[in-house]
């Protein structure tokens, strides 16, 4: 391993998240010390093909370091051609995604329907490892299909095709994101030899501890540090405060600097109805919020909803 990176990998990642790790969010985990961000999935054959929204994807604060860009695709030399952009060699790492579960990816023959063709994953794998040269590839899948039986199997792949580490969802295909993660595996999975994050339903110190004692390298976070982005410093037993008007102002902000407002608006009520979620009274909010038309009526009712809710304007422990 000659990346500076591979000889000492954090131990918490965010988890790339479709429609939701866009450089603002990385930015705002980054305050609560995660120590590898991933963005969201980018298409491969979008990038060779020039498409500038997807090049305006990669846009990154100057502090999201290390942070790798994850990309999918099926085609290797596509794969390799994607990553010699500038835009996404200034990232530290590449990030295959072979687990997506999506209808419309896979039906491609993109994200987990690598999962049943290990070969061509290895063709992947290889391709895009040799156009990085020295920087670090990292691969995301799934246990498998419908059961985990080939999971050793597909970890053993990806280190004879040129994995650095690997970052698995210890749920199937089929369970898309129902039920619970099942660890059975990982002990034999971490035996393989790579570095494994470990994702799925982790959402405590305890469970990281237990995971790391079970082989993980570390954890992959995704869908528990929305509403959430303090979790890693719960996850480190570090204190933390979050105050949620200028959290999602300060989302706001960063988004405006690419998007329209009305782009803007429609990100950000995803990640508003997060930071909600489960509180008292909120209901309501989250109604208005979702059919809000403009930034500014977003952050006018979460300023309201913390008027008449005050012991939600900060977080900290």
């Amino acid at each position: 391993m000659s990346d500076k990176l591979l000889q000492n990998l954090p131990r918490t990642v965010l988890a790339p998240m479709a429609g939701y790790t866009d450089h603002a969010f990385r930015h705002i985990c980054r305050r609560y010390g995660v120590g590898l961000t991933v963005t969201e999935m980018i298409s491969s054959k979008a990038l060779v093909m020039g498409s500038e929204l997807t090049h305006k994807m990669l846009h990154r604060a100057d502090d999201d370091s290390p942070c790798f860009c994850q990309i999918f695709g099926h085609e290797p030399e596509v794969l390799a051609e994607s990553v010699k952009f500038d835009d996404v060699s200034a990232y530290e790492g590449i990030d295959i995604n072979m687990g997506c579960p999506v209808r419309k990816i896979v039906g491609n023959g993109d994200g987990s329907a690598l999962l049943e063709n290990p070969k061509l994953a290895a063709k992947c794998i290889t391709a895009t490892k040799l156009a990085l040269k020295d920087k670090p590839l990292s691969v995301k899948f799934r246990l498998g299909v419908s059961d985990s039986s080939g999971a050793v199997d597909f970890v053993k792949m990806c280190l004879d095709a040129g994995a650095d580490f690997i970052t698995v969802h210890f749920r199937t295909r089929k369970q898309m994101y129902s039920g619970n993660a099942d660890y059975t595996l990982l002990p034999e999975i971490a035996s393989v030899g790579l570095p494994v994050f470990a994702n799925g339903d982790v959402s405590t110190r305890e469970q990281y501890e237990n995971l790391l004692n079970m082989g993980a390298y570390g954890v992959a976070v995704g869908r528990g540090a929305l509403g959430r982005p303090y979790i890693f410093a719960e996850l480190d037993g570090r204190g933390y405060e979050i105050d949620l008007y200028e959290t999602v102002k300060l989302h706001a902000d960063m988004l405006s600097q690419l998007y329209s407002d009305r782009v803007v608006a429609n990100e950000l009520k995803k990640h508003v109805c997060c930071y909600l979620k489960g509180k008292r009274n909120a209901k309501a909010t989250i109604v208005t919020v979702n059919s809000a038309s403009s930034v500014k009526d977003i952050l006018n009712e979460v300023a309201e909803f913390i008027k008449s809710n005050p012991q939600y304007e900060k977080v900290q422990k």
